[in-house]
């Protein structure tokens, strides 16, 4: 712990300011996040009454919403600037989870989750180009990775608020957890009003650059066209059917108990918050193309130790899946402050917000692709050819990156 203790001291004094307020605010509403997404298909059946298959329909009308909405909300950000969007987006954030506290029809619980998907695009680029603008691009790795340990933290220490809230048969308890969850929006929403730096407003172009953009300019960047396209395979095959598909795998393939589930994601949160700092002392110097190829292999190994687990004892099955997700945490912690330090690299001030929202959009697409997948292959009893599929899948963006990386060693030396 000690070895992470001190670059820990060096990433927090990389903020300044501004960046303080968001990072502050992102660890909050994470712990709002850790108390209720989780349990929120377990609320909506046990306290609300709703079928199992209406909570899955409301989580892909949730993702697709999302992803409908991250083109012109990415626009919005430049054109408006990230402080308006994302102020509107943390009060709809807000509303959405009270509105969830009191869900009673299948009608409103649409309403909730749209509410949920519109404020999370709005807040997702906003908080990013902010978080660029005021971050000298020598350490933008550092502070995206700093906030992506601790969005865990957050996630971690609001799961177990929850566990002690949370009482059997009592709808109460959720709903305290969801007016909880809506007071740390409005907590960040202080901390974002707060912003007095011209970084959160509307950018002001210089005299060589265009008053405004558009998507066509971005995908004229081939290497971001190229980037996206490989961080969308990598997301699908890697982390996209790991919150859904791997708690059935466990529980019903290997028969684990349900409770293993909270230690093996647990091992995973406590290796990011324990380990983030020293892995990102360990790849500053490195190319961040060669820290996405290394991303890729890194989980593929994760795959593999889910492989082997049907050949285990059941005690040592667990552990090897504690064991994946051990593994697979350290592939997070590379690719979290690369991937968005790398696009915001490669991309003109101005548009921005639009690089953003296709991060996002590498998200959402993964987040629906991922999970379907998952469930056909295993619906099907194809366990082990799903995990097989996972660990070759997940190492198909390889030569994509490796181009990259080629092609920049070759500006770099002409």
């Amino acid at each position: 712990m000690l070895a992470a203790k001190l670059p820990f001291k060096e990433f927090t004094s990389l903020l300044n300011p501004h960046s303080r307020r968001i990072v502050a605010g992102i660890a909050l509403s994470a712990i709002g996040r850790g108390m209720t997404l989780s349990l929120l298909m377990v609320y909506l059946h046990d306290m609300r009454g709703f079928t199992t298959s209406f909570g899955g329909l409301l989580m892909a009308w949730g993702a697709l919403f999302g992803i409908a909405c991250t083109a012109p909300l990415g626009a919005l950000v430049d054109r408006i600037g990230p402080k308006i969007v994302m102020v509107v987006g943390l009060v709809i954030s807000g509303a959405s989870a009270i509105s969830f506290a009191h869900v009673t029809t299948q009608t409103h619980a649409f309403i909730a989750m749209t509410l949920f998907a519109l404020g999370g695009q709005c807040v997702w680029p906003s908080q990013t180009v902010i978080l660029t603008r005021v971050t000298p691009e020598e350490d933008r790795p550092k502070i995206f990775g700093f906030n992506f340990m601790l969005m865990n933290l957050g996630l971690g220490v609001g799961g177990f608020i929850s566990s002690i809230l949370i009482r059997e048969n009592s709808i109460f308890s959720y709903q305290i957890m969801y007016w909880l969850d809506g007071a740390t929006y409005l907590v960040f929403l202080f901390f974002v009003w707060g912003l007095n730096t011209p970084h959160a407003g509307k950018y002001v172009a210089k005299e060589h650059e265009p008053e405004k953009g558009s998507y066509r300019e971005l995908f004229k960047i081939r290497e971001l066209s190229i980037l996206t396209f490989g961080g969308i395979i990598l997301l699908t095959f890697g982390y996209g059917p790991l919150q859904s598909g791997l708690p059935i795998y466990a529980t019903q393939y290997l028969d684990l108990a349900p409770n293993w589930l909270g230690i093996i994601f647990g091992v995973n949160t406590f290796a990011i918050v324990a380990f983030q700092p020293l892995v990102l002392r360990l790849i500053e110097n490195h190319s961040k193309y060669s820290a996405l190829i290394s991303v890729a292999i890194i989980w593929a190994l994760s795959w593999l130790a889910v492989g082997v687990s049907p050949y285990l004892s059941m005690l040592m099955a667990g552990i090897a899946l504690c064991l994946s997700q051990l593994i697979f945490a350290f592939g997070e912690m590379v690719h979290a402050p690369t991937s968005p330090a790398l696009m915001q690299e490669l991309t003109p001030e101005h548009i921005r917000g639009r690089a953003s929202a296709l991060m996002s959009l590498q998200w959402g697409i993964s987040g629906i692709a991922g999970p379907a997948i998952a469930g056909v292959m295993i619906g099907a009893h194809l366990e082990q050819l799903w995990v097989v599929l996972m660990a070759v899948g997940v190492l198909l963006p390889i030569p994509f990156f490796a181009l990259l990386k080629r092609e920049k060693e070759v500006r770099e030396k002409s």
